[in-house]
């Protein structure tokens, strides 16, 4: 927690295992000496409202297919981006995890692609949240080391559509081609079912 003492406005954290489990506690400023009160709630919404990211909703033609591509500084995110585009895809990115997670949020993506990481976790858990139509309708990829691509274990456990490993980066444009196949099979039968509804 992010403590800023209204005395001499030093800033200083308190690990979160020495957060009091009261909704007001007292703690003494380290640089001045002075008593600061902590008022929990308080604290945790103006830390919330400063973390905050604004994010204006995104345009595409309709129609239009969009990838959300989250794999910061990677050395195959070129090739990732090209492959995409070439396939038709509009592509959005963001700056930061926070950004990611207000697109998210915001927008409809086809398509989201990130890597299986700390960042990633969030970005996961953000996406488990969505209504099974809508979570249905998207095919998520993620790209990690933990084993091989494709691994039906992993991918069930992470909740992904498919899961590409590090290692098959210098073939990832046939294995991207397989990940998409592979979510357009299995929207097949949901397709057939919305189509001939009522």
């Amino acid at each position: 927690m992010l403590i800023q003492c209204s005395s001499c406005n030093k800033k200083f954290k308190i690990p979160e295992e020495k957060v009091p489990d009261v909704p007001k506690f007292g703690v003494k400023c380290p640089a001045c000496g002075e008593k600061i009160v902590v008022e929990k709630d308080k604290h945790v919404s103006e830390e919330k409202e400063e973390n905050r990211v604004t994010v204006e909703p995104e345009m595409y033609p309709p129609g239009s297919k969009v990838a959300f591509v989250f794999l910061h500084e990677e050395d195959f995110l070129p090739k990732v981006t090209e492959f995409l585009k070439d396939k038709g895809y509009f592509i959005s990115t963001a700056k930061n995890l926070q950004e990611a997670v207000a697109k998210l949020n915001l927008n409809r993506y086809d398509l989201i692609i990130f890597l299986d990481n700390g960042e990633g976790d969030k970005i996961r858990k953000e996406i488990g949240l969505w209504p099974g139509i809508l979570r249905r309708e998207v095919n998520v990829i993620v790209v990690g080391d933990r084993t091989k691509t494709f691994d039906p274990n992993i991918e069930f456990i992470l909740g992904v559509n498919s899961f590409i490993s590090k290692e098959d980066i210098n073939k990832i444009e046939d294995v991207l081609e397989e990940a998409i196949n592979r979510h357009t099979e299995f929207l097949t039968p949901w397709q057939y079912v919305k189509k001939n509804e009522g």
